[in-house]
């Protein structure tokens, strides 16, 4: 609401008479907390009036602030515009631009300084055009020379506090570029560090007598906590295995990777073909530094590719998976029974066991992150129905039936993944044959 006031008669009241406008007497004021920079402070009086103006100023820089005066609104904003200040106390009616005009000038600066209106109208409708023009107070003649002043306080205090608000936000915004730096600085690594992970996978899938590996690996997070390989020892023998590291993320997977260093197929203790001894000297150097239980799970394995005898240890792994032409099996309990895992007792001697891999069979190692997958509504993916699946699309080449189990196992955890996924199928010559052209 805009309210039109009638136009003011400038002129010089004698200054005996003006004092008679700010009373003397102080009220009885509660004890506020001072200000702590009073004397920084900068204070802009914008008043026609001669008298009027001296008086405040006199206030002002009893209080010990930095002030100027000014007997009309242009020559304040070409002040205000030479030099900022923290507050202006501005009449309202003045001639050329008044107090309400000064105060939407100054509101669209881009510091804006605290405005206090002084005006001899005190109804609500000239209180509501003060403050919508941009005032942050707003005064009655005649004031109190002590009400004047803790109004002045006050609206320097939300200045100080404003400031120190703006302050903390800079400390604020310098502290989250630095954390936003040292973020991406981290995602890189872990990227850097994804591709080292990813660079230990198999990466030839031919294998010596025509044997062939196939590999799916979806990771819960860049980094994962399952590693595997298989690879040629010598012309008739090649050793795999799949790890599977307690919890997933960036200390299981520091974790693997220290591990599969010992199982790295350079290490000549391969050459050896004891695998007993490798799980062994594997299990002794297992150390968990943060000592919070960590341990790992492990199926490891040498294949003798002209007779397809497995010879293999299953240290707390889940069982192997036989994929036939009649369907899929776990391999039987009496021909690789499950022990210890890695790292729970470095005194603990692992036994290898052995069956055989028939021409017309897959052997399938995998983590327990696809069948531990749970669903909101039907709970756990379980053993049952990962066997049952590979069962149903045991006919599909290899790399399309490994892409099978791990979408169908995407879709049960509604693509939220909870668990690194590793699968890896060992073919025999006859199977090599039917498996994907583009392998």
């Amino acid at each position: 609401m805009t309210m039109t006031m009638p136009k003011k008669q400038t002129k010089t009241i004698p200054l005996s008479k003006a004092r008679t406008q700010i009373q003397t007497k102080p009220p009885t004021l509660t004890k506020t907390k001072p200000l702590r920079t009073v004397q920084k402070h900068k204070i802009i009086v914008v008043e026609d009036s001669y008298s009027e103006r001296c008086l405040l100023l006199s206030l002002l820089e009893s209080m010990g602030f930095s002030v100027q005066g000014f007997s009309n609104a242009n020559e304040a904003i070409k002040q205000l515009q030479r030099e900022p200040v923290d507050m202006v106390i501005t009449d309202w009616m003045m001639p050329e631009l008044s107090g309400i005009d000064l105060c939407k000038i100054i509101k669209s600066m881009p510091r804006s300084p605290y405005a206090i209106l002084l005006t001899g109208n005190n109804q609500n409708a000239h209180l509501i055009e003060g403050i919508e023009s941009g005032a942050d107070d707003f005064i009655a003649k005649p004031y109190h020379s002590g009400v004047l002043k803790v109004r002045i306080l006050a609206g320097l205090r939300l200045i100080e506090m404003q400031r120190e608000l703006e302050s903390q936000n800079q400390v604020l915004n310098k502290m989250l570029l630095k954390e936003q730096d040292y973020l991406n600085n981290l995602k890189h690594d872990l990227s850097l560090a994804a591709q080292l992970q990813r660079a230990l996978l198999p990466k030839n899938s031919k294998l010596n007598q025509g044997w062939r590996v196939t590999t799916e690996f979806k990771p819960a997070q860049d980094l994962a906590g399952d590693l595997f390989q298989c690879f040629n020892i010598d012309q008739q023998h090649i050793g795999f295995y799949l790890l599977d590291v307690s919890g997933h993320g960036t200390a299981a997977s520091m974790l693997s990777f220290t591990l599969a260093q010992h199982l790295s197929s350079s290490q000549q203790v391969w050459q050896s073909l004891d695998l007993a001894l490798i799980t062994n000297n594997l299990n002794r150097e297992f150390d968990d530094p943060e000592q919070c239980g960590r341990f790992a799970t492990l199926l490891i394995g040498i294949a003798n590719t002209i007779s397809g005898e497995i010879e293999i240890i299953n240290a707390g792994h889940p069982s192997p998976i036989i994929v036939s032409p009649q369907g899929a099996k776990f391999v039987d309990d009496s021909y690789v029974e499950s022990q210890l895992p890695i790292g729970i007792n470095k005194q603990h001697c692992y036994q290898s066991q052995h069956f055989t891999l028939k021409t017309d069979e897959q052997l399938l190692l995998y983590s327990d992150g696809i069948y531990e997958c749970r669903h909101s509504k039907f709970g756990s993916y379980g053993l049952a129905k990962l066997l049952k699946n590979i069962s149903d699309a045991r006919e599909l080449p290899a790399e399309k039936l490994l892409h099978y189990l791990s979408y169908s196992t995407e879709l049960w955890q509604e693509k939220q993944a909870q668990d690194d996924i590793s699968l890896m199928l060992i073919s025999t010559t006859t199977n090599s044959s039917h498996c994907d052209p583009k392998m």
